[in-house]
């Protein structure tokens, strides 16, 4: 038994304008949901931007988890005098390269929200070159070798105006000290210059610098942040305004 599709049903189907759609994956054999065949992954070959993904299975059944991965890009007003969290996810804001992800991936740091626990920040493995007695400088920063660092390409070039650290679940295991650098690209090499300098951090805290805590505002399209020697961050926020003169990098 069956019907015939109605007006409204056309409509319906007409509002899809699938001619419209582009087909990122063709219609492909899915496995079983056993444990060592339920993840399906696929590899999409398409440099267009997109804003909506529509899934579509043949001829029926169930999916647990769909997950797109790829790089957001958000709409910025470059001529704004608003502050926007330049290196935020949600705004555009990539995890490019980091010396270390033992425990957590520093792209964790630029999550939406507070961290939820220790494996939701950023956090490496411990350094096995410390000395067997730690000594301090005048600002109670430890002399000990090593460092751990990530480069993050901001959501747009812009000036910072202010940092902030938070180190929130790691009491035991967070860094010693940190330094922010800013860089832009130069020849097609990025030139790093100090934002914020290496400085003492606490466990379990928010902190934040600002004003006279900066050692340069930029412009900068890039930020590295280094943890000496090691340990934990929860959270990383830079914040500043989009800088209308550079709007490639």
């Amino acid at each position: 038994m069956g019907t015939e599709c109605s007006d409204e049903a056309f409509e319906q189907v007409d509002s899809i304008k699938s001619e419209n759609w582009h087909e990122l994956i063709p219609m492909t054999p899915l496995t079983p949901g056993y444990i060592n065949t339920s993840r399906n992954f696929f590899k999409v070959n398409s440099d267009k931007v997109y804003t909506h993904i529509r899934l579509n299975i043949f001829p029926d059944g169930g999916i647990a988890r769909l997950r797109v991965y790829g790089e957001v890009l958000h709409e910025i007003d470059l001529f704004s005098i608003e502050e926007i969290d330049l290196i935020a996810m949600k705004n555009g804001g990539v995890c490019q390269s980091y010396s270390n992800a033992h425990y957590g991936h520093p792209k964790n740091l630029i999550s939406p929200g507070e961290g939820k626990n220790m494996g939701d920040g950023w956090e490496t493995a411990r350094r096995t070159d410390r000395p067997p007695i730690l000594k301090a400088d005048e600002r109670n920063i430890l002399q000990v070798p090593g460092s751990e660092w990530a480069i993050f390409k901001l959501a747009c070039i812009g000036e910072v105006e202010k940092i902030d650290i938070d180190t929130k679940h790691f009491k035991g295991n967070y860094p010693d000290s940190a330094k922010v650098e800013g860089g832009m690209r130069v020849n097609g090499e990025i030139v790093w210059k100090t934002i914020l300098p290496a400085t003492k951090l606490s466990g379990h805290k928010f902190q934040r610098y600002s004003d006279s805590s900066l050692a340069n505002h930029g412009p900068f399209g890039f930020v590295k942040v280094t943890i000496m020697p090691d340990g934990g961050i929860s959270r990383l926020r830079i914040f500043g305004k989009p800088h209308s003169k550079h709007a490639e990098y």
